[in-house]
């Protein structure tokens, strides 16, 4: 069954850049004035949206009425990144405590919005990734660490060599961790131990963004060479490259029937400008669509259902669009 996002309104819709398919804009959210967005995150489940805002205020909105639904605020410290769990029960959010230089990760309960762990970190993080199940959070910046939560332990923690790491994500089974690297390496890690699994090495520049197929026998990862490489995480092999494009992979997210992947991509010159997302079929490799309209920033998206959800920012507004 389609998610509430399919009861939304069509206000308009504007045609792809490559194809006739078109992106639909299906709802408008206003933000208080003096309030950008940085980043979002949208629930697999497509009811809600968190958005990182620069006035250091997590904002959650119901899809389906453009509400707002929660207003999260940490007394000095300043929202890095958030994350829904797979299940949308859980939101993740990754502060900097700015006075100490440490970091903080704070998860709720988006029913009762209720703080149920509060986890401290040495850095200020930027990647978050739940495990499917919720069971495990991995977070990171200069190192990644492992968070299981009905242990209530930290499993591991891992320093990559250099930079820590862009993105991360867990295999079907959470067994596994993948994370796209600052020195220019994707490295697939035991989710228990931390032991090394594999580390490809035909990569040319900083991969940005990594996902593992929902078989767990591939992972796709992006980043500044600005192409899609296809891994074999058993052998660490570069196994399928996708076509090149103008703008380097800021992220990435694999359809559930592991037949599409939505690739976000922003300009080398300005990270925040030019971006457009593109919907590749995996099987061909080939472009089922291009969305990209100037003037507007992609700041999150994800799969939902059948379809790519995917949130654009302009001034002090927000837009959902949806790609079917």
């Amino acid at each position: 069954m389609r998610p509430n996002i399919a009861s939304l309104s069509v206000l308009c819709c504007l045609p792809m850049t490559l194809l006739a398919q078109s992106a639909r804009q299906e709802k408008t959210i206003s933000l208080p004035a003096r309030a950008s967005v940085e980043a979002v995150s949208v629930s697999q489940t497509g009811n809600l949206i968190a958005a990182i805002c620069s006035d250091h205020v997590v904002r959650v909105w119901s899809v389906s009425s453009g509400e707002p639904v929660r207003s999260l605020e940490e007394k000095n410290e300043s929202p890095n990144a958030a994350q829904f769990s797979t299940d949308g029960r859980l939101l993740a959010v990754a502060y900097q405590i700015v006075q100490y230089e440490k970091g903080a990760i704070r998860v709720f309960d988006v029913d009762l919005w209720k703080e149920q762990y509060d986890l401290a970190a040495p850095f200020s993080m930027y990647a978050l990734a739940f495990s499917p199940g919720k069971r495990r959070l991995a977070f990171s910046h200069l190192n990644t660490e492992i968070w299981d939560f009905g242990s209530g332990k930290n499993l591991t923690d891992i320093s990559p060599p250099f930079g820590g790491s862009a993105a991360m994500s867990f295999s079907p089974d959470g067994k596994w961790v993948a994370t796209a690297d600052g020195d220019g390496f994707v490295r697939v890690y035991d989710a228990n131990t931390g032991t090394l699994r594999g580390t490809p090495t035909e990569f040319l520049l900083e991969p940005l963004a990594v996902a593992f197929s929902p078989d767990g026998k591939t992972v796709l990862a992006g980043g500044a060479d600005k192409v899609i490489s296809i891994i074999n995480p058993e052998s660490g092999k570069v196994v399928r490259v996708f076509p090149r494009q103008s703008g380097l992979v800021s992220s990435l997210d694999v359809s559930a029937n592991g037949k599409q992947a939505a690739v976000v991509y922003r300009s080398a010159e300005s990270f925040v400008e030019a971006n457009h997302v593109i919907l590749w079929d995996l099987a061909k490799g080939t472009v089922l669509a291009d969305f990209q309209k100037l003037g507007i920033v992609i700041v999150g998206g994800t799969f939902v259902s059948d379809h790519y959800v995917f949130v654009t920012a302009s001034g002090n507004q927000l837009t959902l669009w949806s790609i079917p």
